[in-house]
C-alpha cells in the first residue's frame, strides 16, 4: 500500500508535495544502477587516445612530480626582497606591516649607527611567526618601500614547531626571485621600489642595511684585500722588451674613453690659450695678436686724442688773454707716463726682435706693437714741445 505524499505548509499558502521514494525503481535496481556506471567507465579506460579529440575522462595532476601553475596573486606567507646588484635590502623599518598585521605576528628592531647611536633606514631584525600568520597579505599591500611580498611556496610542513618562528636570514628572497614569480605585479613597482632604495642607501652607513650572507662575504672580501696590501711586494724584475704584437682592429672606443680623450684636447687647448701663442695652419709663424692687446691699442689712442685736445685748450686759454702759462702738475705726470710707456713698448720690442733671432726666424711686428710705438712717439713729442714753451716762457721772464 503507497503511503500518502508528505506535505508541507508555507505560511504564504503555497503547497509543495516532496515524493519518498520511486515506484518505478524496482528493488536492487539502484545498486545496479550504479554497478552500470562503473562498468561504462572501467571499459572506456582500455580506449586509446590517438588524437586530442579523442581525450576523455577526469583529468588530474600526479602532483608533486607536477606541480600546479599558480596565479601571481597567489598569497601564502610573506617574504622579505633584496637588491641583487647591491645586496641592500628594501626594508626601512617602518613599522607599517607590525601595526596593521591582524594576529600580530611580525616583529622588527630599527638598526642604528655605531658611531652616533641614531637610528638609520635599515632593519637589524625581523621576525614571522609563520604558525600564526593568517595569510590575509594585509602586510604586502601596506609596505611604502615593497620590500615584503606574499611568497608562493606552500609545502612549509615540519615536525619542528621551532621552525615556524622564521627570522630575517631565511626570510630574505632576491628581487630576481620575486619576478620570476609575479612578473607582471613587479614590473608595477618596480621603478619607484629602486628609487627609494637608492635614497636609503645614502644614508645607510658601511655594511648596515644588506642582506646578512651578503654581509659575511664583503667582511671576508675586506679581510683579504687587507692581507694583500699588508703582504710584501716582490721585487722588481728588469722589465723585458714587449714582443712586436700583430696588427689588430681598431676597436670603438667607451663612452669613458671618449670623454677622457675630450678632456685630454680641451687641456691641451686651455695650455696653448694660456701661452697666448695660437698655432697656424702652416705651424711655422706665429699668429697675430690676441683682442686684448688690440683693445689696448685703441684704448691708448683716445687717451692720447683727449691728452691733445685738453692740451690745444690749455695753449688757446693764454693766447686768448696774452698771459704766459706754466704747464700744470698733470701735464708733467702726463709726461713722465708718456716716457715710461715709450721705454715699456722698446722693451718689448726688442724681447720680440730677440725671440726670433734665437730661433732664426725673421718675424713682422703685430699692429698692436707698432700703434703703440707711434703713439708713445706722438707723446714724446708733445712733451718735448710742452716743456719747451715753459723754457722760452721762463727766459722772457728773466730777460
Amino acid at each position: 500500500m503507497m503511503e500518502p505524499p508528505f506535505e508541507i505548509e508555507i505560511p504564504r499558502g503555497r503547497v509543495i508535495e516532496v515524493q519518498r521514494d520511486d515506484s518505478r525503481v524496482r528493488r536492487g535496481g539502484g545498486l545496479l544502477r550504479g554497478m552500470a556506471v562503473i562498468w561504462k567507465h572501467w571499459k572506456e579506460s582500455f580506449r586509446l587516445n590517438r588524437s586530442y579529440s579523442q581525450i576523455h575522462g577526469t583529468f588530474t595532476i600526479q602532483y608533486p612530480e607536477e606541480k600546479p601553475r599558480i596565479p601571481e596573486a597567489y598569497r601564502n606567507m610573506p617574504i622579505l626582497l633584496y637588491d641583487d646588484e647591491t645586496g641592500h635590502e628594501l626594508c626601512t623599518s617602518c613599522f607599517q606591516c607590525e601595526r596593521i598585521c591582524p594576529p600580530q605576528v611580525i616583529h622588527m628592531t630599527q638598526a642604528k649607527d655605531p658611531a652616533t647611536g641614531k637610528p638609520v633606514p635599515a632593519v637589524a631584525e625581523f621576525i614571522i611567526e609563520y604558525d600564526a600568520c593568517m595569510s590575509c597579505g594585509f602586510c604586502a599591500e601596506v609596505c611604502p618601500f615593497d620590500a615584503i611580498k606574499m611568497d608562493h611556496e606552500f609545502e612549509l610542513s615540519t615536525d619542528d614547531h621551532a621552525q615556524l618562528t622564521v627570522h630575517k636570514a631565511q626570510l630574505n628572497r632576491p628581487i630576481s626571485y620575486y619576478a620570476s614569480i609575479a612578473p607582471t605585479m613587479w614590473a608595477e613597482v618596480r621603478e619607484s621600489a629602486l628609487k627609494k632604495l637608492q635614497g636609503n642607501i645614502r644614508r645607510r652607513p658601511d655594511v648596515i642595511g644588506i642582506a646578512p650572507h651578503l654581509t659575511e662575504r664583503i667582511a671576508a672580501r675586506r679581510a683579504e684585500l687587507a692581507a694583500q696590501a699588508a703582504a710584501p711586494s716582490p721585487a722588481a724584475e728588469p722589465a723585458s722588451p714587449p714582443a712586436p704584437s700583430a696588427p689588430t682592429e681598431a676597436r670603438k672606443l667607451t663612452p669613458e674613453e671618449k670623454a677622457a680623450k675630450l678632456a685630454a684636447i680641451r687641456a691641451a687647448k686651455a695650455a696653448q690659450a694660456g701661452d697666448g701663442v695660437t698655432p697656424s695652419a702652416e705651424g711655422g709663424t706665429p699668429a697675430e695678436a690676441p683682442p686684448a692687446d688690440d683693445k689696448a691699442a685703441r684704448l691708448a689712442a683716445i687717451r692720447a686724442a683727449n691728452a691733445a685736445k685738453k692740451a690745444a685748450a690749455t695753449d688757446a686759454a693764454p693766447a686768448a688773454t696774452g698771459e704766459p702759462t706754466a704747464p700744470t702738475p698733470a701735464d708733467d705726470k702726463a709726461a713722465r707716463l708718456a716716457a715710461i710707456r715709450a721705454a715699456n713698448a722698446a722693451k718689448k720690442a726688442a724681447a720680440t726682435d730677440a725671440a726670433p733671432a734665437a730661433t732664426g726666424e725673421p718675424t713682422t711686428p703685430t699692429p698692436a706693437d707698432d700703434k703703440a710705438a707711434r703713439l708713445a712717439a706722438i707723446r714724446a713729442a708733445n712733451a718735448a714741445k710742452r716743456k719747451q714753451a715753459a723754457d722760452s716762457v721762463d727766459t722772457e721772464e728773466g730777460s
